[in-house]
């Protein structure tokens, strides 16, 4: 099965400061192996951090060595890939005043690039597990990303994809942990001065796949 882990990073909304917006996370066809993995070095990093092992280790508890540390880690793994949307809100040309709207279009765009590399199968036997971060999530906006994807994909672009949609509390879910600490390093990244040089020194294995959204 195909299972991709997402959070997001920066703020959509028209009067926050933030530049740019990226949601990102991991791809795997090898979850099993990959969360133990990182279960081993979530375990190490508390350890040197002095922090309680019941505790969620989030990104922003981590310095940029730190992550990257992790992200280099992890990246030696079979079936794992670090995928990413960033939004330039400067670029855009449009006000976002439907949050949660655009926030299901821009996966839709990321699930789209992920299509068209091939990094997502789209044959029926295959299925797509997508894995939400749900603290930034109002109730009322939980099925409509499913709903959005499922006519985009299946009757839109008639792939006949499967797609679940699950929201997870990321205490509990050491994947979306995983996807909070890619996604802020990709973030953290993007406002860099060269952040395509960066991006580049940490493709390692070619598991890096990043697209990007600069207009509507």
């Amino acid at each position: 099965m195909q299972y991709l882990f997402l959070d997001e990073s920066g703020n959509l909304h028209k009067n926050s400061p933030d530049r740019y917006f990226v949601i990102g996370g991991v791809f795997t066809n090898n979850y099993a192996d990959i969360k133990k993995s990182y279960v081993e070095i979530n375990r190490e990093l508390k350890e040197k951090l002095d922090m309680d092992f019941e505790t969620e280790l989030k990104a922003a508890y981590l310095n940029m060595e730190e992550k990257m540390d992790i992200v280099v880690k992890l990246q030696k793994m079979e079936g794992m890939y670090i995928v990413a949307i960033i939004v330039d809100k400067e670029k855009l040309g449009v006000e976002i005043n439907q949050i949660h709207l655009y926030y299901n279009y821009i996966i839709g765009k990321l699930l789209d690039y992920l299509v068209k590399i091939k990094l997502i199968k789209t044959d029926k036997s295959q299925g797509l597990f997508l894995n939400i971060d749900k603290s930034s999530m109002k109730i009322e906006d939980i099925n409509s990303l499913e709903m959005y994807l499922k006519i985009h994909f299946n009757i839109e672009r008639k792939l006949g994809m499967k797609i679940n949609v699950s929201y997870w509390d990321s205490s509990r879910n050491y994947m979306i942990q995983v996807a909070d600490i890619m996604c802020n390093t990709i973030w953290n990244i993007a406002q860099s001065p060269a952040p395509y040089h960066v991006f580049h020194s940490l493709n390692n294995k070619n598991k890096l796949r990043i697209c990007r959204i600069n207009k509507v």
